[in-house]
């Protein structure tokens, strides 16, 4: 595990987190691990086959469209690539189940609190809603449909700034997957990667600590104690 006083100490400003901004899927929704599953199990229908740990290193954090166009897939007749994206969404938000302890860690947390997605608006709405977060989240939750580009390009991480009124340097943000750390770090802020999620593997941390994360957090619990110790 790595010195996660350390990093944190070496890479963040205690004095100037004032906002906080948390990815949805791996982060605070366990989906990542059910998108894996009905992806895959989509795909194969259409005679491409990877298994979980390809799906899972290769496309964790991408969004649906990406990945069917990744592949050049030609939807079937009547449909179109929007409505395959949303078939498979609507299948996993189906099936919520929060991260273990990350509810109670945002409850409890003194500083703002944001939600910045890669998901379309009614999944992180409906997230925010089984999470029971709606108060703490205030109205400041951000989607890559809001945006012209999704991570991870930093786009929607500065329109969570934007809206929220933050410096991209004050804000503090969590993020599970490549494509988001990347994002966040393009947008000028402070990340640290989570861990916690069912679909994280051996190595995941390694890669995210390479992308310049200033901590790592296997839990909520010790995301809970990096968080403090900024405040």
């Amino acid at each position: 595990m790595p010195d996660i006083d350390h990093l944190t100490l070496q890479h963040i400003n205690k004095k100037m987190i004032s906002q906080i901004i948390f990815d949805c899927d791996g982060v605070l929704v366990d989906t990542e691990i059910v998108a894996a599953e009905v992806m895959i199990d989509m795909l194969s229908g259409m005679g491409i086959k990877m298994d979980i740990e390809q799906y899972i290193d290769e496309f964790t954090g991408k969004t649906f469209s990406d990945i069917i166009k990744h592949f050049d897939i030609t939807p079937e007749t009547g449909k179109s690539i929007e409505s395959m994206a949303r078939d498979s969404e609507q299948a996993i938000y189906n099936s919520l189940r929060s991260v273990n302890g990350m509810p109670e860690l945002v409850k409890s947390l003194k500083l703002p609190v944001a939600v910045a997605s890669n998901s379309n608006i009614w999944q992180v709405e409906k997230a925010i809603r089984f999470l029971e977060i709606e108060n703490i989240v205030n109205g400041h939750y951000f989607s890559s449909e809001m945006v012209a580009h999704p991570k991870p390009f930093p786009d929607v991480y500065l329109l969570a700034a934007e809206r929220t009124r933050q410096l991209p340097e004050n804000c503090l943000v969590v993020e599970d997957s490549y494509s988001g750390v990347k994002a966040a770090k393009d947008a000028g802020m402070n990340v640290i990667g989570f861990c916690g999620g069912s679909h994280i593997r051996n190595g995941h941390a390694m890669r995210l600590q390479s992308l310049g994360v200033s901590a790592i957090a296997f839990n909520a619990e010790e995301l809970d104690n990096v968080i403090s110790s900024l405040l």
